[in-house]
């Protein structure tokens, strides 16, 4: 499980790097002032979410991934009402204990330092701290990205892979999004 884990966190920092790779202000530090019992208030939330079901993990990987894809990493797989990702088939079956899970720490993170931390850099972080508990290494991940306002078209949600793709365009997919065979192979398998 530890080596599936550090693949996944792999993908995922190169996930999260090809898609913010324009966004200079990334930094591991960045609510480092406004918010310094950010990464204590996730890790408790992901611990006890973990406690109850080790699941969360690969669901947070999803989420992650389902929002990243088809945008970048802004949280707009998030957002709820008509036309929001959400509704999309391939985030139909996201699961409802790691969008619960977001949501918690959201809400805690929002009453302990006030609005200052986006949605989309607390499910990187969930995410990360979801697979130290896996089993996977710790790492930094660069903080500072900013909530999406508005959901991703249909068309960008429907660049997700889709379960029933064959190799070559699952390869075709990814490679779109500047991502190679190993990253594939890494986040299947996570």
């Amino acid at each position: 499980m530890a080596s599936r884990a550090a693949a996944a966190i792999a993908v995922l920092a190169l996930v999260c790097a090809a898609v913010h790779s324009s966004e200079g202000q990334l930094s591991p530090n960045f609510h480092a002032a406004t918010c310094p019992d950010l990464e204590r208030i996730v890790e408790f939330h992901v611990a006890e979410t973990f406690r109850r079901d080790v699941g969360v993990a690969p669901a947070l990987i999803r989420i992650l991934f389902h929002d990243c894809f088809p945008q970048g990493c802004d949280a707009s797989v998030l957002l709820k009402g008509a036309g929001s990702e959400l509704n999309e088939i391939p985030n139909q079956t996201l699961r409802p204990v790691a969008l619960d899970l977001i949501e918690r720490i959201r809400a805690a993170v929002h009453r302990a330092c006030g609005p200052t931390v986006s949605c989309a850099d607390i499910t990187v972080l969930a995410t990360r701290d979801s697979l130290v508990k896996a089993g996977g290494p710790s790492f930094d991940v660069a903080l500072g990205r900013r909530d999406g306002l508005a959901p991703a078209s249909s068309a960008l949600v429907g660049l997700l892979p889709a379960p029933f793709f064959d190799v070559p365009t699952l390869i075709s997919s990814f490679a779109n999004r500047s991502l190679d065979v190993a990253d594939l192979v890494s986040l299947s398998g996570a």
